[in-house]
């Protein structure tokens, strides 16, 4: 997703070229090719002065990119690993001791790391022995509407993303069946649906005034945005993700936990609320205060959009990246 915004970016500086490196699903065969063409562009003749900015997750995503970075370092060119797997943490220390010195000196030999947060750039300093002038905060960026709704209507609250326990989502459920009958208006699930123990299902067929979508493209989520007013986001593990920075582009009011990047954006109290994990009273509680207090729930989510215009607007996020490749140049003569 990030990529596509970047792709609809201009700078007078840099010039970027989008290589798909098989991460893309399809079929097995399109994959393999789409990953071989990868490995030719790493080996093949490119212009002076060219980067290579690897995006990089976890599990397969960071095998693929140990195979082109291997072949970048035969070429002698320099590389970028863009850290934004929510779950980077969890694979690094789920690897073996083997695994883990490879994958960390693939971290330690590039030519800069970008991180979404102050969090990952130290996780990933003390875990990899990654030297610190190696990294580059640059926070994940969306583009947003030029004016947000004024009058909403009813307060909706919406949350985006596929539907699991890791995205907090039990706790949401429990919490909105909490929050009192006359103020619960509507709570709109829009994401797929991944429950193998069944215990969301079960809770999504007690608990009222829900909406399910399903999973729906961008046209879709932003007209949910166009009729919500607060973001719910009650996860477990994230990196930065792209729905908190859409919420708050849209002027949503943020209901966040303190994971990954997500506390260096919301500011508690000021941007919106950051509560701890798997809390559903707390959930509630905050909830059910923004619902019942409409000029505290505009003033958060006005704060929000002017902390978006600030800090994570897509064009300000092409300069940014333009300032890192030329650091990662200068630095390599």
């Amino acid at each position: 997703m990030l990529m596509g915004h970047l792709s609809r970016t201009a700078s007078d500086r840099t010039r970027i070229s989008f290589v798909d490196s098989g991460g893309t699903p399809g079929p097995v065969r399109v994959r393999l090719r789409n990953f071989a063409r990868a490995v030719a562009t790493c080996l093949g003749p490119v212009p002076a002065h060219t980067v290579f900015h690897l995006n990089q997750a976890s599990n397969v995503s960071t095998w693929r990119k140990l195979v082109l970075v291997s072949a970048l370092r035969m070429r002698n060119r320099p590389y970028i690993l863009h850290i934004h797997g929510g779950k980077f943490d969890e694979f690094l220390e789920g690897l073996n001791p083997v695994a883990r010195r490879v994958v960390s000196n693939m971290l330690q030999n590039a030519s800069g790391i970008i991180v979404l947060g102050n969090y990952w750039r130290d996780y990933i300093a003390r875990v990899a022995g990654v030297d610190d002038e190696k990294f580059h905060v640059v926070p994940n960026a969306v583009p947003g509407p030029s004016q947000v709704p004024k009058d909403r209507g009813t307060p909706v609250v919406l949350f985006s993303g596929q539907l699991t326990r890791r995205k907090g989502v039990v706790e949401l459920l429990r919490a909105w069946a909490m929050v009192p009958e006359d103020l619960r208006s509507r709570l709109v699930l829009a994401g797929d649906l991944n429950d193998p123990d069944g215990e969301i299902s079960r809770l999504l067929e007690v608990t009222p005034d829900i909406e399910t979508t399903g999973w729906i493209g961008p046209e879709g989520i932003a007209e949910q945005l166009a009729e919500a007013s607060v973001l719910v986001l009650p996860s477990y593990g994230e990196n930065l993700p792209m729905s908190l920075l859409d919420g708050m582009a849209w002027g949503l009011a943020p209901v966040v936990t303190n994971v990954g990047a997500v506390g260096e954006v919301v500011e508690d109290g000021k941007s919106g609320w950051v509560i701890p994990t798997g809390d559903p009273e707390t959930l509630a509680r905050v909830l059910e205060n923004l619902l019942r207090d409409s000029e505290r729930r505009l003033s958060l989510g006005r704060a929000a959009r002017r902390r978006w215009e600030e800090r994570y607007q897509i064009d300000r996020y092409r300069q940014r990246l333009d300032q890192v490749y030329a650091e990662v140049l200068r630095k390599g003569r």
